[in-house]
């Protein structure tokens, strides 16, 4: 299975692009019967929700053993609803993977390299989690080939309590976890989301980071200067800023809030994170992703969001909120420091090992043919997962 794996994806001689949607309306007729193996119960348009126009799908599956509610966005209905139903597939996947794949080990026993997972760990294990016997699952080095143990913990999404037997050791996170058509679809997915994830990371431990990583409007390219229009004209900006990436990845993050007169339908901002082979890829993802969380937080159906994230901001909150993001007088960066943009897996791998974040590993844990359904889990051992919660 995992020499198969590693064997389609080296050898299919595909480009890191955006991969061709297809026909996305077709694909997502063809994914219905699978919502209902998978227990998605309903799939819900919330455009309506917001006035700016986005198309924004939620999945909802009562039985999920981590979050219930998925979303989706895209230019059309269909890609948003298939981004909603994908993003509830890598779960329900991911909580179904086969007993007769996990085994018993320590990382001293399977001379884990020094370094490797330490960023995960929760701060009780830190010390001797090495030493602990927890359940491990073999997936592929994919800058070698080589079968490599993955803390099993760092793979499914048994988000219960009390935790499986031998978990506690790691953080939970679903980064890196991708559904999509095809094995490398969901690697590159995967890689993409792990070195957002880090330099976002770093971004939130980075004094002024705010004030001096701020991008200016008329570099994010002609995607983003559009759909700003189209917003501005309804009271809402956006502000964006370069997270620096050590693997030259430019990695932006956005934040949208309503500016305009009278009571704002959404008063707090939202945002978004995206890395992208170029700026504009990465600054256009982060501003659908800020756009979609409104659809999400207006219909109060995530249930990660609780009470406290609906409480009455005080004037001030918000009057910092606003200032932050229209940022009026605030400087910009001039340039981006990153890369020339990859276009290679090769190249791209090589980029995360030389920066540290290596080994590279890979997890395949479904596969569907009619349709093409493939989930992969992807782990950076050596990144810092974004663990902030504000």
């Amino acid at each position: 299975m995992l020499s198969a794996f590693y064997a389609g994806i080296i050898n299919g001689n595909m480009t890191l692009g955006s991969p061709d949607p297809g026909d996305a309306e077709f694909y997502f007729r063809s994914l219905l019967p699978f919502c209902r193996r998978a227990r998605i119960t309903r799939i819900a348009d919330l455009s309506g929700l917001d006035r700016i126009g986005l198309p924004v799908v939620q999945a909802i599956r009562p039985a999920a053993l981590s979050e219930v509610t998925s979303l989706g966005r895209g230019m059309s209905r269909a890609s948003a609803a298939i981004g909603a139903i994908m993003e509830s597939f890598e779960r329900f996947y991911a909580e179904a993977i086969p007993a007769s794949r996990v085994f018993l080990s320590t990382a001293e026993r399977l001379e884990i390299g020094a370094g490797s997972f330490d960023g995960f760990c929760l701060a009780v294990s830190r010390a001797n989690w090495r030493e602990r016997e927890i359940d491990w699952i073999m997936g592929v080095d994919m800058a070698t080939g080589a079968a490599a143990p993955i803390p099993f913990e760092l793979v499914h999404t048994i988000y219960t309590d009390p935790p499986p037997c031998h978990d506690g050791v790691f953080m939970r996170t679903t980064t890196g976890l991708a559904c999509h058509r095809s094995d490398f679809g969901a690697l590159r997915h995967g890689l993409l989301e792990c070195i957002e994830r880090d330099a976002i990371a770093q971004a939130f431990k980075t004094h002024g980071f705010m004030d001096r990583m701020r991008l200016p409007l008329s570099g994010l390219g002609t995607a983003v200067q559009d759909v700003l229009s189209q917003v501005a004209a309804l009271g809402i900006s956006a502000a964006f800023w370069h997270a620096v990436s050590p693997t030259g990845i430019p990695v932006v993050w956005c934040q949208t809030i309503e500016a305009g007169e009278g009571e704002p339908m959404l008063a707090l901002p939202t945002e978004g994170y995206c890395a992208g082979l170029d700026l504009h890829d990465a600054a256009f993802g982060a501003l659908l992703e800020a756009l979609a969380a409104r659809a999400g937080a207006i219909s109060g159906a995530r249930d990660d969001q609780t009470r406290k994230h609906y409480a009455k901001p005080s004037g001030a909150m918000l009057a910092d909120a606003r200032d932050l993001i229209l940022g009026e007088g605030a400087p910009s960066i001039s340039f981006v420091d990153v890369l020339p943009a990859v276009t290679g897996l090769e190249e791209l791998l090589e980029r995360i090992i030389s920066a540290g974040l290596g080994p590279v590993l890979a997890v395949p844990i479904a596969l569907e043919t009619d349709p093409d359904i493939h989930c992969v889990r992807t782990i950076l051992a050596g990144m810092r997962p974004f663990t902030v919660e504000r």
